[in-house]
C-alpha cells in the first residue's frame, strides 16, 4: 500500500486541515473562492453515508483577483503542476518530505471566472448532477458543509439516491465521462439512463491517446482491476471493448 494512501480518501483532518487553512488565509480582500465539484460531493456523501470516497484534488473557483490569489499560494510554498493556462492552473504542495507520486501532494485545480454566478459556473461545467455542488472555501472546514452548499437542481436528491444523471454538459462535455461513470458505479451508484450510454461510448473516440490510456488505468485502479471494470461495462449493456482505443 502506498505510504500516503490515506491522502487518497476524503478527509478534512490532519495535514489536510493545515493545507486548507493556508489556502483560506491566502484569499485576497474582495475575492471569493469556492470549492466546487467532487470535494463537496465527497463531503456531503460522508455526511449522508459516513463513508469516505477517494479524493484526488480540490477544484477551486476564483471570482475576483485570480493572480494575487495564485501569488499568495506560491509564496506559501505551492508549486505549479502540469496545467498552466490563463484561466486555469494546477498548484501542489508536498504532503511528505520525499514524494514519489502525485498522491503524495495536496493538489489544487484552480479556475478563474469572470461570471460572478456560482450557479451558472456549475451549469457550465458539471457533467453529472452529483458534481453540481459548490461551497465558499471559508466554510469548507465546518463540521457539516450541507448548510452552506450551493447546488444544481436535483443534485442533492440524486446524491442521496446514489443516482447518476447527466446534465446538458454531460451530453457534450468531457470525452471520459463513461470512465467516470464506471468509477461511480463501482462504489454503488446507479448508472445513468440507458439511452445515454451509446452517447458516452461514442464520446470516447474523441479522447486523446495519452489521456485515454491514463483514464483506462485510473478506472482499473479505482474499481479493483480490469476484470471488475469489464463486469461494470457489461452491466451497462456495452458489447464493444471500451478499454482499447479505436484509431
Amino acid at each position: 500500500m502506498n505510504k500516503s494512501s490515506n491522502a487518497r480518501k476524503f478527509t478534512r483532518s490532519g495535514k489536510t486541515t493545515d493545507f486548507l487553512q493556508e489556502i483560506i488565509s491566502a484569499i485576497p480582500k474582495g475575492t471569493s473562492v469556492y470549492v466546487i465539484g467532487g470535494a463537496i460531493r465527497n463531503a456531503l456523501y460522508f455526511e449522508l453515508f459516513h463513508k469516505a470516497l477517494p479524493q484526488r484534488d480540490y477544484d477551486l473557483l476564483v471570482i475576483g483577483d485570480f493572480k494575487t490569489y495564485v501569488a499568495a499560494l506560491r509564496k506559501s510554498g505551492f508549486v505549479f503542476g502540469k496545467i498552466r493556462r490563463k484561466n486555469q492552473l494546477v498548484l501542489k504542495k508536498k504532503r511528505i518530505t520525499d514524494p514519489q507520486s502525485i498522491r503524495d501532494y495536496f493538489v489544487l485545480d484552480i479556475h478563474a471566472s469572470t461570471d460572478k454566478s456560482v450557479q451558472r459556473n456549475l451549469l457550465k461545467n458539471a457533467a453529472f448532477t452529483i458534481n453540481g455542488f459548490a461551497i465558499p472555501l471559508e466554510n469548507y472546514l465546518a463540521k457539516r458543509v450541507s448548510p452552506y452548499v450551493i447546488a444544481l437542481p436535483g443534485a442533492q436528491q440524486d446524491l442521496k439516491k446514489r443516482q447518476l444523471r447527466l446534465t446538458k454538459v454531460g451530453y457534450l462535455g468531457h470525452p471520459a465521462t463513461l470512465f467516470a461513470c464506471l468509477r461511480f458505479m463501482s462504489i454503488g451508484f446507479q448508472p445513468p439512463n440507458k439511452k445515454d450510454i451509446p452517447l458516452l461510448v461514442k464520446r470516447l473516440s474523441t479522447l486523446e491517446h495519452w489521456r485515454f490510456d491514463r483514464n483506462v488505468q485510473k478506472v482499473f485502479e479505482y474499481v479493483g482491476g480490469e476484470k471488475k471494470a469489464r463486469m461494470l461495462v457489461k452491466k451497462l449493456g456495452i458489447t464493444e471493448d471500451v478499454f482499447v482505443r479505436k484509431t
